[in-house]
């Protein structure tokens, strides 16, 4: 399966897991989900779906801590404290991750995970277990 295929095959079971979130999808690049949990609780999750970059989702680090120590998944820390740590060319800071994740509540600027999604399987095992 191809890249872009994957990105549809997680598309569809995103959107069939979760909602919409309140600040929409930002155009071709970004779809923005509410989680919720089976206690009621809602986790904010944020899907790249760009043509240019790879099927990743972003999730806080403090929902994610249980499936870091899990073999099969691939992910990368982002923590906030590298936020606004570069400065751009005129010389004010940058925001340093992708624009769609600033205007969200829980992910805009918290410690993060970014989730490097190979297979469809790898994305129904971190649903399943933000949903737990």
């Amino acid at each position: 399966m191809d890249r872009n295929e994957l990105k549809l095959q997680c598309l569809e079971l995103l959107d069939a897991r979760a909602s919409e979130h309140p600040a929409g999808h930002q155009g071709t690049l970004v779809a923005r989900y509410l989680l919720r949990g089976h206690k009621g609780d809602v986790t904010e999750l944020m899907f790249e779906k760009g043509p240019k970059t790879p099927a990743n989702l972003w999730v806080a680090h403090r929902r994610a801590v249980g499936l870091l120590v899990e073999p099969g998944l691939q992910f990368q820390s982002s923590p906030a404290s590298m936020l606004y740590a570069n400065k751009g060319a005129n010389g004010k800071p940058i925001y340093g991750r992708h624009s769609g994740l600033k205007p969200m509540r829980e992910l805009g600027h918290a410690d993060l995970i970014c989730f490097s999604i190979t297979a469809l399987a790898e994305l129904d095992r971190i649903l399943g277990h933000l949903a737990e």
